[in-house]
């Protein structure tokens, strides 16, 4: 038989890990038809690194969210597991509420995927929801998840729900032109539904209450909690105030009242993960059992992660180094049966002041 020559796409990159060493990383991304049943299969070429984020239907940050992000993070804490793909009704007949599911390893997370809903306005009452309507797919992104930005159209009023700018079902004020006809999310938490007492927040503060938008894809990089590893944290909350997402560990205890006195770094490395909310994972190894239920149009699709984990070494002129392979992502492109891994090797190095000093930078990749 024929060998298949495979070719996977590798750079090397410059960045810090959590104690602020300076590394060169190398970075190298391999793609893997999805076997049912059996680990995913490499493909001879690798699906290029994305080097710039990509949108959703050709969009722009200020309407759209991210389909596929950088690749070239130079350092990740966790292995970010990213799902790309829709919701199925079981059998592909109409339904109006499902769950999905997406496990690997021992690690399972399940999204309540509800039909087209909206709010009817009622004067000194909580609005009223109409029924979900049926369906038999739906995409899960961002935009369908619970968030929003109430009063868009107004630049000097308008407020953005800090953890989703793009979601729906976000608002202030119970007034016919703010509520009457306003879209509900699809993707919800099934342990914390939006309930009709709930949609309405009065007062910006309350905003820490409202659900946690829930998805299997990219978490933008200017929502809360992942833009306060940049220092930037959200207004309209007493620094006092536990954050949801200090429950979680999501973020450092008092994050805000540190932020606030100016006591938090200005970059975390946990910036670099992006996976959506319980999707960060110890680092995996390769070989894990994935789940997928209602993400395909047969119900159900199981398969391994694959075990070559690629060899890598690298030489900055001090000699050549073997680097240990750390998974960075994990994308599962579920509709077209593929899957990208992007895997990393980190090599310090003396600082920035050396680099001129450095007479060789090879890495190579087996």
């Amino acid at each position: 038989m024929a060998t298949v020559e495979t070719r996977e796409e590798s750079v090397v990159v410059v960045g810090q890990t959590e104690t602020r060493t300076p590394i060169f990383s190398v970075l190298v991304k391999r793609t893997y038809q999805i076997r049912p049943g059996r680990a995913a299969e490499r493909v001879p070429l690798a699906h290029p690194f994305v080097r710039a984020d990509v949108y959703y239907d050709h969009g722009d940050p200020e309407s759209s969210t991210v389909k596929f992000e950088n690749d070239l993070a130079p350092y990740k804490l966790k292995t970010d597991v990213v799902l790309i793909g829709k919701a199925y009704a079981p059998g592909g007949n109409p339904a109006t509420e499902i769950g999905v599911g997406l496990a690997v390893g021992d690690h399972r997370k399940v999204i309540r995927v509800i039909g087209d809903r909206r709010c009817i306005y009622r004067a000194d009452l909580p609005p009223a929801f109409t029924e979900p309507e049926p369906f038999t797919e739906m995409e899960i992104r961002y935009e369908r998840a619970y968030g929003g930005t109430y009063l868009r159209d107004d630049p000097v009023r308008m407020f953005p729900y800090p953890r989703n700018h793009q979601g729906a079902g976000f608002v202030l004020k119970n007034s016919p032109e703010a509520v009457e006809g306003l879209a509900l999310p699809n993707l919800e938490d099934p342990e914390d539904l939006l309930a009709p007492e709930r949609i309405v927040l009065g007062e910006p503060e309350r905003w820490n209450g409202q659900p946690l938008p829930q998805g299997f894809g990219w978490f933008q990089r200017t929502w809360y909690p992942r833009c306060s590893f940049v220092g930037s944290v959200p207004g309209f909350v007493d620094p006092d105030e536990v954050m949801r997402e200090e429950t979680l560990g999501l973020v450092p205890q008092g994050q805000i009242a540190l932020a606030r006195r100016f006591k938090l770094p200005s970059f975390d490395v946990r910036f670099n993960n992006g996976a959506s909310l319980g999707l960060a994972l110890p680092y995996l190894k390769g070989g894990e059992l994935v789940r997928l239920r209602n993400l395909t149009p047969d119900g159900v699709l199981d398969f391994h992660l694959p075990n070559d984990t690629p060899r890598m070494t690298l030489d900055i002129g001090l000699g050549e180094n073997t680097l240990e392979p750390v998974l960075h992502t994990v994308c599962i492109r579920v509709d077209e049966m593929a899957l990208d891994l992007v895997w990393r090797g980190a090599h310090p190095y003396p600082g920035v002041d050396w680099l001129p000093e450095m007479k060789r930078l090879t890495a190579v990749v087996t």
